[in-house]
């Protein structure tokens, strides 16, 4: 006999760990300012394990298998044409896969003398499918992004703050990619404000990733010595209300941030002062700040840091670079970071935001950076501190979630980048939506689902939000996501399956086995959809004895019981079908009038 239970919940968690370490990566990398110079993978991870990579990803010209080696960094170049191949406004197979069976970390180097950056690396398991471009001001070449599919068919919709080759400022256009596809897509204005493509917006119907930035950059703008800049953008889904920061190394006079919003009349703050409300897919520019800088939203909002050029006041070292300031909801507890590799920078720095808790005693390479070291914030139970780095891999851990960046510095070249994170779905914008759990228990299985695929509310499929349409009244257009995952949290004397499926698929079969039939079993499965809301399946199998005529296995003999015997009267029972109350092989109505008399509900004692 099995008894089983199903429950519904609509949290904002994930339980699967979502961060920059994964399996599986898809890559890509927008031009350097002359599309020279050395474009590079560099691995590294806390298990060994043999990573393959292939370039072009759907047609392989260049493959190799390289080792990761706990506490080494691996530096594989891959050919030029990642970049070379780079044409605005077109379609290319030119995305890098690799692959191993643990887990590795991952960042991107477009390497070249004095207009140098790096990024972190996403795995595919933190694609998605809403995204803002960030870049800069352009000083020539334009901004530029690179946008790669997943998965085959999938539809990206792109709407441009500025002109663009082939596409206007403020109109919609869709693009479809095949998985490792890559679309180029660059401002047509090549310098100045009207060059920059911050703010874009790019969503799609199935995962995806993104790289954006610049050609050549000054920061700011009146400075001298452009470089090529980029990030590895984040998902919005994964955006957060907060992000932290502190000025840079070798920048006495201050860094450049830029923050950009993921809804509409979001109101941002720095250290507690008001800055302004700006619009979806609107930004603020911050002047050159000094210290630790505590950014705040009532919405999600992204924070991007801009290093000045070498050339601004009191600047040593380094030029032009961007990187990402990570939501402070995403920290972690421990990292496994790398500089880059190769000697090319002679100066690199882990910058670390810590709670205040953890001051005195978070370990770098096992060893407590001293309490001396960091800086408290005003506003915020955090601290800051700058550790010069020896080049290599290196190690944090602490009680509490931290943050780090990394910074490099040569004369007039320099990179910026996140040890790493989280990249939970945090951010429901468009998808308040929890996905449907449901199962159907038959002896010792159990049969379920996990689904996604009913609530959208653009009922006339134009794109935007139409009078009568909002129906939660929360001033956005919503629609399903898919489910993204489904996790088993836990199993006890259960075989849990789940069919194979692809990251927003509507629905995701689940099956469920007690192994051994004798003894109880149970099972807790979590569904998640694109937005990081979920449901839950709790199945369990007892060794109660089932209640006569309780058909449905709620522990109650019902109206529903009853019904589902008269549905089914003058049907051949099989041994052991409660429907066949008298066990004579043959449902009837002697058996309905047997079982109403064993009714524990009112309202069905009197039949």
């Amino acid at each position: 006999m099995c008894a089983w239970l199903l429950g519904v919940s609509a949290l904002q968690t994930n339980a699967q760990q979502i961060d920059n370490k994964g399996t599986e990566f898809i890559l890509a990398f927008t031009p350097n300012f002359d599309n020279a110079g050395n474009v590079e993978i560099h691995l590294t991870g806390d298990t060994a394990t043999q990573v393959t990579i292939n370039y072009p990803m759907n047609s392989p010209t260049y493959t190799t298998v390289e080792n990761v080696v706990p506490g080494n960094v691996t530096v594989v170049p891959i050919p030029i044409t990642a970049i070379s191949n780079a044409t605005p406004n077109t379609i290319r197979d030119n995305a890098i896969h690799a692959i191993a069976t643990e887990e590795f970390v991952v960042y991107t180097v477009n390497r070249r003398a004095q207009s140098s950056d790096a990024a972190l690396g996403l795995p595919v398991d933190t694609m998605n499918t809403q995204y803002i471009v960030s870049t800069y001001n352009p000083r020539f070449r334009g901004s530029q992004f690179a946008v790669y599919a997943s998965q085959n068919n999938t539809i990206v919709t792109v709407t441009p703050n500025n002109d663009m080759v082939g596409h206007g400022a403020n109109t919609p256009f869709d693009v479809t990619l095949n998985r490792g596809e890559v679309y180029y897509g660059r401002s047509s204005t090549t310098s100045g404000a009207n060059g920059s493509l911050m703010g874009t917006l790019i969503d799609a119907s199935r995962p995806i990733g993104l790289v954006n930035g610049n050609g050549c950059a000054h920061v700011p703008d009146a400075a001298t010595a452009c470089d090529h800049i980029y990030e590895v953008a984040q998902p919005v889904q994964s955006w957060g209300l907060t992000a932290s920061a502190t000025n840079l190394p070798n920048r006495p006079s201050g860094t450049i941030y830029r923050i950009v919003a993921s809804e509409d009349n979001t109101s941002v703050e720095i250290n507690g002062i008001f800055q302004g409300t700006i619009n979806h897919g609107e930004f603020i520019e911050t002047p050159l700040l000094t210290g630790n800088l505590s950014f705040s939203g009532d919405n999600p909002i992204f924070v991007t840091q801009y290093m000045p050029g070498q050339s601004s006041p009191g600047a040593s070292l380094g030029d032009p670079a961007m990187g990402n300031m990570i939501p402070s909801e995403q920290y972690l507890t421990d990292y496994t970071f790398s500089t880059v590799g190769d000697s090319q920078f002679v100066q690199n720095f882990a910058t670390i935001i810590a709670a205040n808790a953890d001051v005195g005693s978070l370990l770098l390479d096992g060893v407590p950076v001293p309490a001396g070291d960091f800086t408290p914030f005003d506003d915020i139970p955090f601290s800051s501190a700058v550790i010069e780095l020896t080049q290599g891999t290196h190690t944090t851990s602490s009680l509490n979630p931290h943050g780090i960046t990394v910074e490099g510095y040569n004369g007039f070249d320099s990179y910026i980048y996140p040890g790493g994170a989280l990249f939970g779905f945090i951010n429901s914008q468009g998808d308040p939506f929890p996905p449907v759990c449901s199962v159907t228990m038959n002896g010792d299985m159990a049969s379920g689902s996990v689904s996604d695929n009913t609530n959208d509310e653009d009922l006339n499929n134009n794109g935007q939000l139409d009078p009568g349409e909002d129906t939660n009244n929360n001033g956005v257009l919503d629609a399903d996501t898919g489910v993204f995952f489904v996790n088993t949290l836990s199993s006890s004397n259960v075989n849990v399956s789940v069919s194979p499926f692809a990251a927003g698929d509507g629905s995701v079969s689940v099956n469920a086995t007690r192994i051994d039939g004798s003894q109880p079993g149970s099972a807790s499965i979590e569904g998640v959809d694109g937005a990081g809301n979920t449901c839950a399946l709790e199945i369990e199998f007892t060794d109660e004895e089932a209640m006569a005529c309780d058909i449905d296995g709620d522990m109650n003999v019902d109206m529903d019981d009853l019904m589902m015997i008269r549905a089914a009267r003058n049907m051949t029972a099989l041994p052991g079908d409660l429907r066949d109350n008298d066990a004579n092989g043959v449902i009837n109505m002697l058996d309905f009038r047997q079982c109403a008399v064993q009714c524990t509900q009112n309202r069905c004692a009197v039949l």
